[in-house]
């Protein structure tokens, strides 16, 4: 089948940044990597499309913030992620927009507001001089001998080059390196991993909302769906919000026609997606009024501006993470992130499958996952890090992707000042520079 083409004419771009490092995508990653970098003397800049930052923690919202605490016994919890992460955390409580880390069986998640992470955001950035341009795509890259040589971007006010020394992608499906000629993974069959339309419910009568445990719940949803509700899911995660009588809900599971998984990366399956989760959201409203206690005069309040996506692109790096260093608890000496996730599967069914790692146990990151193969000048963090399809399902995660954001910017700027490359700065110094802010990469060390 024949493709009509359109020839653009050529044209002169003019150049709109020159900065040291430029970080493309404010989510958690972004965030912290455009912090980091900051700190570490670096003029950065940081674009975004959206016009507030948080990605997945606020454009999706997730309700919660986890994999920042690993379960050391029935009583007890570790900290995992620190560094920037503290930071983060304490204005959020200083907003009352935060909540502590609270338990379902072995998933620990510490409740937030989605508008106080906006306005806290926008304070970091501020703190460590960070410039941002939002409603700024990134449209093309120019790359040459293994480097990016400029981004081309579009916004209200045209298009435009930025001249970076170091670009970190953070975008989440790897934009940045797709459009560099960067090897990647995407998976086109059914082990994909589903995404999400997330929600939060208003008039929730919060006290018996929080009586009910997730298998309750799950039991109650069982029944909806023997009386002939149609629910594509019915494991759920809850988080009773900071704000009065709110709670956010995950429990949509966007599928085709077929039962399968949509790509999230083809514009048309991804519009049919965005449809797909709000029929969803108007199905469980009835059903939790119907049949969920608590929920009697509940109404959603809002929808996710954007579908939660789980697995875009997997970008190649000098190492991959495997399914076997997650499961085997692997912690190699050139870790720049830790996390003890469970091995996290949305597919097939109405559950979800989590594959929890033994208490007290949790695995490292290393540094050549962040460091994107054939490039010098091009880096990733977040969820389009190089790792297997189900070891991404553990380090996806918002707080690793936090930790990889922190251990990113700060390699960015340590290797600027030393006039080199990330891929050449000697990961142990890298490791002490990051405990010396805080960072955390032995656990209860």
């Amino acid at each position: 089948m024949s493709v009509k083409v359109i020839h653009e004419a050529p044209r002169d771009v003019p150049c709109i940044a020159e900065p040291d490092v430029l970080v493309v995508g404010g989510g958690a990653a972004g965030i912290a990597a455009a912090c980091a970098a900051a700190r570490g003397g670096a003029k950065t800049l940081l674009i975004e499309r959206y016009g507030f930052l948080g990605g997945t923690f606020t454009a999706v919202t997730l309700g919660g913030i986890c994999g920042t605490h690993m379960i050391v016994d029935d009583q007890h919890l570790e900290r995992v992620v620190g560094g920037l992460y503290l930071e983060l955390e304490a204005r959020l409580i200083k907003r009352d927009g935060f909540l502590q880390p609270l338990r379902h069986g072995k998933i620990v998640g510490s409740p937030y507001d989605s508008e106080s992470f906006k306005m806290v955001a926008d304070d970091m950035m501020a703190a460590y001089g960070v410039t941002v341009l939002h409603h700024t795509y990134a449209v093309a890259v120019q790359a040459e001998n293994g480097r990016v040589q400029a981004v081309i971007v579009e916004s209200k006010g045209g298009r435009g080059a930025i001249v970076p020394r170091v670009v970190i992608d953070t975008t989440g499906d790897g934009d940045i390196a797709a459009r560099a000629g960067a090897g990647y993974d995407a998976i086109e069959g059914g082990e994909r991993q589903f995404g999400s339309t997330m929600f939060r419910f208003t008039n929730v009568d919060v006290a018996r909302a929080k009586a009910l445990s997730r298998p309750q719940m799950r039991e109650i949803l069982e029944g909806a769906v023997n009386d002939g509700y149609s629910l594509p899911r019915t494991t759920i995660g809850v988080h009773i919000n900071p704000v009065d009588n709110i709670t956010h809900v995950n429990v949509t599971k966007l599928g085709d026609s077929e039962g399968r998984p949509f790509n999230l990366m083809d514009p048309e399956q991804l519009s049919e997606a965005e449809r797909t989760g709000r029929r969803q959201v108007a199905l469980y409203e009835e059903v939790f009024r119907k049949y969920m206690p608590g929920y009697e005069k509940a109404r959603v309040v809002d929808i996710g501006a954007v579908v939660g996506i789980r697995e875009g692109r997997r970008v190649h790096g000098d190492q991959t993470l495997q399914e076997s260093d997650v499961r085997n608890c692997v912690k190699p000496a050139d870790r720049i992130a830790v996390t003890s996730w469970a091995l996290e599967k949305h597919g097939a069914g109405r559950d979800t499958i989590w594959d929890f790692l033994p208490d007290g146990e949790w695995y490292g990151i290393p540094y050549g996952c962040l460091l994107v193969k054939g490039f010098d000048n091009l880096v990733v963090a977040g969820r389009n890090l190089s790792a297997s399809h189900m070891a991404q399902a553990s380090a996806r995660i918002g707080g690793a992707c936090l930790a990889m954001g922190e251990a990113i910017g700060t390699a960015a700027a340590m290797s600027l000042s030393l006039d080199a490359t990330p891929r050449a700065l000697a990961v142990p110094t890298l490791q002490a520079r990051l405990e010396r802010e805080g960072a955390i990469l032995t656990p209860g060390a």
